[in-house]
Protein backbone atom coordinates (compact mmCIF):
# COMPACT_ATOMS: atom_id res chain seq x y z
CA UNK A 1 0.00 0.00 0.00
CA UNK A 2 1.27 3.56 -0.83
CA UNK A 3 1.63 5.98 2.25
CA UNK A 4 3.43 9.32 2.46
CA UNK A 5 3.60 10.23 6.64
CA UNK A 6 5.67 13.11 7.90
CA UNK A 7 6.62 14.06 11.80
CA UNK A 8 7.97 17.23 12.75
CA UNK A 9 10.72 17.85 15.51
CA UNK A 10 8.30 19.76 17.76
CA UNK A 11 6.62 17.11 18.08
CA UNK A 12 9.15 15.00 19.83
CA UNK A 13 10.86 17.73 20.93
CA UNK A 14 14.04 17.70 18.83
CA UNK A 15 15.16 21.19 17.66
CA UNK A 16 17.65 20.26 14.87
CA UNK A 17 15.02 17.81 13.40
CA UNK A 18 12.45 19.64 11.00
CA UNK A 19 10.85 16.81 9.52
CA UNK A 20 11.06 12.81 9.52
CA UNK A 21 9.03 11.71 5.68
CA UNK A 22 8.42 8.26 5.47
CA UNK A 23 7.46 7.45 1.74
CA UNK A 24 6.35 3.94 0.15
CA UNK A 25 4.74 4.07 -3.12
CA UNK A 26 4.77 1.49 -5.63
CA UNK A 27 3.94 3.60 -8.64
CA UNK A 28 5.06 6.68 -9.90
CA UNK A 29 4.73 10.37 -8.10
CA UNK A 30 4.96 13.98 -8.45
CA UNK A 31 7.88 15.51 -6.80
CA UNK A 32 7.75 19.40 -7.63
CA UNK A 33 10.81 22.25 -7.68
CA UNK A 34 11.72 22.59 -3.68
CA UNK A 35 14.29 23.23 -1.05
CA UNK A 36 14.91 23.42 2.34
CA UNK A 37 16.35 26.04 5.04
CA UNK A 38 18.66 23.15 6.59
CA UNK A 39 20.24 19.68 4.66
CA UNK A 40 18.32 16.87 3.63
CA UNK A 41 19.54 12.94 4.28
CA UNK A 42 17.24 10.65 1.90
CA UNK A 43 17.76 6.94 2.94
CA UNK A 44 16.72 4.58 0.05
CA UNK A 45 16.10 1.39 1.37
CA UNK A 46 14.06 -0.24 -1.47
CA UNK A 47 13.43 0.76 -5.45
CA UNK A 48 15.18 3.34 -7.50
CA UNK A 49 14.84 6.80 -8.36
CA UNK A 50 16.79 10.26 -9.36
CA UNK A 51 16.80 13.71 -8.06
CA UNK A 52 17.98 16.22 -10.22
CA UNK A 53 19.47 19.86 -9.25
CA UNK A 54 18.24 23.55 -10.53
CA UNK A 55 21.70 24.35 -10.76
CA UNK A 56 22.55 21.48 -12.94
CA UNK A 57 23.41 18.24 -13.11
CA UNK A 58 21.57 14.84 -10.94
CA UNK A 59 22.18 11.98 -9.02
CA UNK A 60 20.71 8.35 -8.99
CA UNK A 61 19.50 6.60 -6.25
CA UNK A 62 18.54 2.34 -5.92
CA UNK A 63 17.83 0.81 -2.93
CA UNK A 64 20.92 0.54 -0.02
CA UNK A 65 21.99 4.52 -0.59
CA UNK A 66 21.68 7.65 0.82
CA UNK A 67 22.06 11.51 -0.65
CA UNK A 68 22.55 14.54 1.37
CA UNK A 69 20.59 17.43 -0.35
CA UNK A 70 22.49 20.59 1.02
CA UNK A 71 20.87 23.82 2.16
CA UNK A 72 18.72 25.90 -0.31
CA UNK A 73 19.37 23.95 -2.91
CA UNK A 74 16.26 23.66 -5.59
CA UNK A 75 15.64 20.22 -6.00
CA UNK A 76 13.01 17.82 -7.26
CA UNK A 77 12.70 14.07 -8.69
CA UNK A 78 13.83 13.81 -12.36
CA UNK A 79 12.00 15.06 -15.01
CA UNK A 80 9.60 15.71 -12.03
CA UNK A 81 8.61 12.35 -10.89
CA UNK A 82 10.01 10.03 -7.99
CA UNK A 83 9.91 6.44 -9.28
CA UNK A 84 8.34 3.47 -6.84
CA UNK A 85 11.07 3.32 -3.79
CA UNK A 86 10.59 3.33 -0.14
CA UNK A 87 12.47 6.11 1.60
CA UNK A 88 13.04 7.93 5.08
CA UNK A 89 13.89 11.38 4.95
CA UNK A 90 15.57 13.50 7.38
CA UNK A 91 15.15 17.38 6.95
CA UNK A 92 17.35 19.26 9.69
CA UNK A 93 17.20 22.48 10.64
CA UNK A 94 19.97 25.05 9.86
CA UNK A 95 22.97 23.01 12.22
CA UNK A 96 24.02 25.98 14.80
CA UNK A 97 25.71 25.63 17.70
CA UNK A 98 22.49 26.31 19.94
CA UNK A 99 20.67 23.36 18.33
CA UNK A 100 21.78 20.39 20.44
CA UNK A 101 19.57 20.58 23.07
CA UNK A 102 17.61 16.69 23.74
CA UNK A 103 20.44 15.82 20.86
CA UNK A 104 23.08 13.36 21.59
CA UNK A 105 25.74 15.77 20.10
CA UNK A 106 27.32 18.38 21.51
CA UNK A 107 28.00 22.52 20.01
CA UNK A 108 31.29 21.32 18.60
CA UNK A 109 29.75 17.99 17.36
CA UNK A 110 27.61 19.62 15.35
CA UNK A 111 29.36 21.69 13.53
CA UNK A 112 31.58 18.63 12.60
CA UNK A 113 28.66 17.33 11.51
CA UNK A 114 27.68 20.70 9.08
CA UNK A 115 31.53 19.83 7.82
CA UNK A 116 30.52 16.56 7.15
CA UNK A 117 27.68 16.82 5.07
CA UNK A 118 28.56 19.66 3.42
CA UNK A 119 31.54 17.76 1.87
CA UNK A 120 29.33 15.41 0.77
CA UNK A 121 26.19 17.03 -0.79
CA UNK A 122 25.17 15.39 -3.71
CA UNK A 123 27.15 12.48 -3.25
CA UNK A 124 25.74 9.19 -3.43
CA UNK A 125 26.93 6.55 -0.40
CA UNK A 126 26.01 2.94 0.38
CA UNK A 127 24.17 1.88 3.91
CA UNK A 128 26.22 -0.12 5.76
CA UNK A 129 24.17 -3.06 7.96
CA UNK A 130 24.21 -0.79 11.16
CA UNK A 131 22.64 1.95 9.07
CA UNK A 132 19.83 0.02 7.03
CA UNK A 133 18.89 -1.34 10.48
CA UNK A 134 18.84 2.29 12.74
CA UNK A 135 16.64 3.60 9.12
CA UNK A 136 14.14 0.26 9.57
CA UNK A 137 13.44 0.90 13.16
CA UNK A 138 13.14 4.38 12.90
CA UNK A 139 10.53 4.18 9.89
CA UNK A 140 9.20 1.31 12.35
CA UNK A 141 8.92 3.18 15.76
CA UNK A 142 7.75 6.46 13.46
CA UNK A 143 4.76 4.36 12.60
CA UNK A 144 3.75 3.62 16.14
CA UNK A 145 4.17 7.26 17.27
CA UNK A 146 1.50 7.99 14.20
CA UNK A 147 -0.53 5.27 15.45
CA UNK A 148 -0.43 6.03 19.74
CA UNK A 149 0.06 9.41 20.44
CA UNK A 150 -0.12 8.09 24.09
CA UNK A 151 3.31 6.10 24.73
CA UNK A 152 5.57 8.97 26.11
CA UNK A 153 8.31 7.18 25.44
CA UNK A 154 8.30 6.80 21.84
CA UNK A 155 9.62 10.48 21.42
CA UNK A 156 12.64 9.92 23.38
CA UNK A 157 13.38 6.62 20.99
CA UNK A 158 12.33 8.59 17.58
CA UNK A 159 15.10 11.26 18.85
CA UNK A 160 17.85 8.14 19.64
CA UNK A 161 16.97 6.91 16.58
CA UNK A 162 17.29 10.36 14.84
CA UNK A 163 20.80 11.20 16.05
CA UNK A 164 22.38 7.37 15.85
CA UNK A 165 21.05 8.14 12.26
CA UNK A 166 22.98 11.21 11.56
CA UNK A 167 26.25 9.57 13.61
CA UNK A 168 26.25 6.52 11.43
CA UNK A 169 25.53 8.53 8.09
CA UNK A 170 28.39 10.80 9.06
CA UNK A 171 30.66 7.74 9.94
CA UNK A 172 29.85 6.38 6.60
CA UNK A 173 30.94 9.55 4.89
CA UNK A 174 34.57 9.73 6.22
CA UNK A 175 34.93 5.97 6.26
CA UNK A 176 33.01 4.49 3.11
CA UNK A 177 32.61 0.59 2.85
CA UNK A 178 33.77 -1.55 0.34
CA UNK A 179 32.32 -1.10 -2.51
CA UNK A 180 28.85 -3.50 -3.44
CA UNK A 181 30.27 -7.80 -4.17
CA UNK A 182 31.49 -8.30 -7.57
CA UNK A 183 28.65 -11.00 -8.28
CA UNK A 184 25.79 -8.41 -8.22
CA UNK A 185 27.49 -6.56 -10.79
CA UNK A 186 28.12 -9.51 -13.06
CA UNK A 187 24.34 -10.20 -12.24
CA UNK A 188 23.12 -7.27 -13.42
CA UNK A 189 25.95 -7.06 -16.55
CA UNK A 190 24.55 -10.47 -17.70
CA UNK A 191 20.67 -8.89 -17.15
CA UNK A 192 21.46 -6.33 -18.93
CA UNK A 193 23.09 -8.42 -22.12
CA UNK A 194 19.98 -10.45 -22.26
CA UNK A 195 17.09 -7.86 -21.11
CA UNK A 196 14.91 -9.03 -24.11
CA UNK A 197 14.77 -12.20 -23.34
CA UNK A 198 12.65 -14.87 -20.80
CA UNK A 199 14.98 -14.51 -17.89
CA UNK A 200 14.10 -16.56 -14.69
CA UNK A 201 15.99 -16.38 -11.36
CA UNK A 202 16.73 -19.93 -11.69
CA UNK A 203 18.77 -19.23 -15.01
CA UNK A 204 20.71 -16.38 -13.25
CA UNK A 205 21.32 -18.07 -10.46
CA UNK A 206 23.04 -20.94 -12.46
CA UNK A 207 24.39 -18.50 -14.97
CA UNK A 208 26.31 -16.80 -11.26
CA UNK A 209 27.17 -20.55 -9.54
CA UNK A 210 24.43 -19.41 -6.68
CA UNK A 211 21.51 -20.81 -4.97
CA UNK A 212 18.17 -18.64 -5.81
CA UNK A 213 18.05 -18.13 -1.99
CA UNK A 214 21.18 -16.48 -2.12
CA UNK A 215 20.93 -14.55 -5.52
CA UNK A 216 18.04 -13.49 -4.13
CA UNK A 217 19.26 -12.21 -0.76
CA UNK A 218 22.36 -10.10 -2.30
CA UNK A 219 20.34 -8.89 -4.61
CA UNK A 220 17.63 -7.25 -1.82
CA UNK A 221 20.65 -6.37 0.60
CA UNK A 222 22.74 -4.81 -1.86
CA UNK A 223 20.10 -3.02 -4.01
CA UNK A 224 17.32 -3.03 -2.28
CA UNK A 225 15.56 -5.01 -5.70
CA UNK A 226 14.53 -8.20 -5.83
CA UNK A 227 16.16 -9.36 -9.55
CA UNK A 228 12.97 -9.25 -11.55
CA UNK A 229 12.55 -5.70 -10.19
CA UNK A 230 16.06 -4.91 -11.50
CA UNK A 231 15.47 -6.78 -15.06
CA UNK A 232 11.73 -4.50 -15.17
CA UNK A 233 13.97 -1.20 -14.68
CA UNK A 234 16.21 -2.26 -17.18
CA UNK A 235 13.53 -3.16 -19.57
CA UNK A 236 12.39 0.53 -18.90
CA UNK A 237 15.30 2.27 -19.69
CA UNK A 238 15.87 0.43 -23.04
CA UNK A 239 12.16 1.21 -23.72
CA UNK A 240 13.07 4.88 -22.58
CA UNK A 241 15.89 5.44 -25.08
CA UNK A 242 14.12 3.62 -27.93
CA UNK A 243 10.95 5.85 -27.02
CA UNK A 244 13.46 9.24 -27.65
CA UNK A 245 14.98 7.92 -30.31
CA UNK A 246 13.21 5.77 -32.90
CA UNK A 247 9.56 5.88 -34.54
CA UNK A 248 9.04 2.45 -33.72
CA UNK A 249 5.50 1.19 -32.68
CA UNK A 250 4.50 1.13 -29.05
CA UNK A 251 4.00 -2.53 -29.91
CA UNK A 252 7.57 -3.20 -31.36
CA UNK A 253 8.83 -1.36 -28.61
CA UNK A 254 7.51 -3.85 -25.47
CA UNK A 255 8.79 -7.10 -28.07
CA UNK A 256 12.07 -5.53 -28.30
CA UNK A 257 12.61 -4.98 -24.77
CA UNK A 258 11.23 -7.90 -23.35
CA UNK A 259 7.49 -7.79 -22.93
CA UNK A 260 5.01 -10.07 -24.27
CA UNK A 261 2.21 -7.60 -24.93
CA UNK A 262 1.66 -3.55 -25.51
CA UNK A 263 -0.69 -3.31 -22.78
CA UNK A 264 1.40 -5.08 -20.40
CA UNK A 265 4.84 -2.83 -21.32
CA UNK A 266 2.19 0.49 -21.18
CA UNK A 267 1.28 -0.89 -17.71
CA UNK A 268 4.32 -1.20 -16.04
CA UNK A 269 6.17 1.83 -17.64
CA UNK A 270 3.68 3.60 -16.15
CA UNK A 271 4.20 2.70 -12.77
CA UNK A 272 7.58 3.33 -13.11
CA UNK A 273 7.74 6.15 -14.90
CA UNK A 274 4.22 8.14 -13.98
CA UNK A 275 3.05 8.16 -17.67
CA UNK A 276 2.08 6.12 -20.47
CA UNK A 277 4.84 5.25 -23.35
CA UNK A 278 2.57 7.60 -25.80
CA UNK A 279 2.93 10.20 -23.22
CA UNK A 280 6.33 10.05 -22.80
CA UNK A 281 7.20 10.19 -26.29
CA UNK A 282 5.29 13.37 -26.79
CA UNK A 283 6.74 15.44 -23.77
CA UNK A 284 10.47 13.85 -24.68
Amino acid sequence: MDYSEHLTGRQIELPLLRQIGLIRSSNASRVSWHSHSGFEILFLLDGRTAYEFKSGGSVELQGGQFLVVPPQAVHRGRHDVRAPCRICGLALNPLHRNMWRNSPFTPDDLLRIRSSLTRSATTVHPLNPALRWIIRQLMQEAGAHWASQKDEILPAILRSLVGAAILEAVRQIISPPQAPKAIIAAAVAYLDKHFNEEIGIGELAAHLGYSRSRVFELFKSEMGLSPNDCLQRLRIEKAQALLRGTDKSVTTIALETGFNSGQYFCTVFRRYIGVTPASYRRVK
